[in-house]
């Protein structure tokens, strides 16, 4: 693994972007360039530093939540946009985030998502379901939400209610990943609190395949290259290869990583955060 991006202290979350890598880093935005991974600007965002925010970004904006509260902020000048409370405690807290081109959706603990409109920044309040939701997926029409009881959910984004349900697993669903460039139809590719790796077909909403015991620990859907998809343990230290046809595995790569991060696969290249790694890692899956 290349060390790429080095930054003070360990990136909380990162969008990589046609020419930047904009990452959480502390409590500050960073702007690297992509082609050499220097630091072109940042500008400090929070008062004080967090370990638990999520960052998404998309289309000139950039959403971080941080425990009950949602920020916006311009994704060329890092100037906040907007800033919503969206919870009061560890019952109400962000669990999950996701967007499409008109709509921020954030999950809340206790099953309850709640949307900000990004255009006039009104917020709806809406109950979905009575367990929380750890991992959300924006899927055309439709969001695609991992529940803590192991339920996999299809909502329909229009009225945000709950068309289809499957039950995956006993614990919760925790990272969820769909490949649209499957020639069978788009894949999602689960992984639960169990250590089950699943594979689901989204235009039948069907499990076709199920491996136990995919990492000794908890793991991430990272993505695919070619045939293959590329699972990611922290608590390992592991990347897992599988073969999307066989579903069985190819090879595992053993790397330095430590309790949790996140991953974006682009064409061979594989960007890495780690709570060990102050900065930002690059594989190539070719090699």
């Amino acid at each position: 693994m290349k060390h790429f991006i080095t930054t003070e202290s360990a990136v909380l979350g990162f969008c990589v972007g046609d020419q930047h890598i904009d990452c959480l880093c502390a409590n500050k935005l960073q702007k690297f360039e992509k082609a050499s991974g220097q630091l072109l600007f940042e500008k400090l965002v929070f008062d004080k530093d967090g370990l638990a925010r999520i960052l998404t970004a998309d289309n000139g904006q950039i959403f971080v939540s941080d425990f009950c509260t949602l920020y916006a902020f311009d994704q060329h000048t890092y100037e906040q946009l907007g800033k919503w409370q969206l919870g009061e405690d560890l019952t109400s807290d962000i669990c999950g985030m996701t967007m499409d081109d008109k709509t921020v959706y954030c999950s809340i603990r206790n099953g309850k998502i709640i949307t900000i409109d990004r255009t006039s920044f009104q917020k709806t309040e809406h109950i979905i379901s009575d367990s929380s939701m750890w991992s959300l997926k924006s899927y055309h029409n439709h969001l695609l939400c991992g529940t803590v009881s192991g339920q996999l959910l299809l909502l329909n984004k229009a009225a945000l209610s709950i068309e289809k349900s499957l039950v995956l697993s006993r614990q919760n669903i925790r990272s969820l990943f769909i490949d649209n460039n499957d020639p069978q139809g788009s894949i999602l590719y689960a992984s639960a609190q169990d250590k089950k790796l699943f594979q689901i077909a989204l235009s039948q909403f069907e499990i076709l395949n199920v491996q136990k015991n995919a990492h000794a620990k908890m793991f991430d859907c990272a993505g695919t290259y070619h045939d293959i998809l590329v699972t990611v343990s922290h608590p390992c230290g592991e990347i897992a290869f599988w073969d999307k046809h066989s579903f069985q595995k190819i090879k595992v790569l053993p790397v330095p990583l430590k309790l949790s991060g996140n991953t974006y696969l682009e064409g061979n290249q594989m960007y890495l955060t780690s709570r060990n790694i102050n900065g930002i890692g690059l594989i190539d899956l070719k090699k």
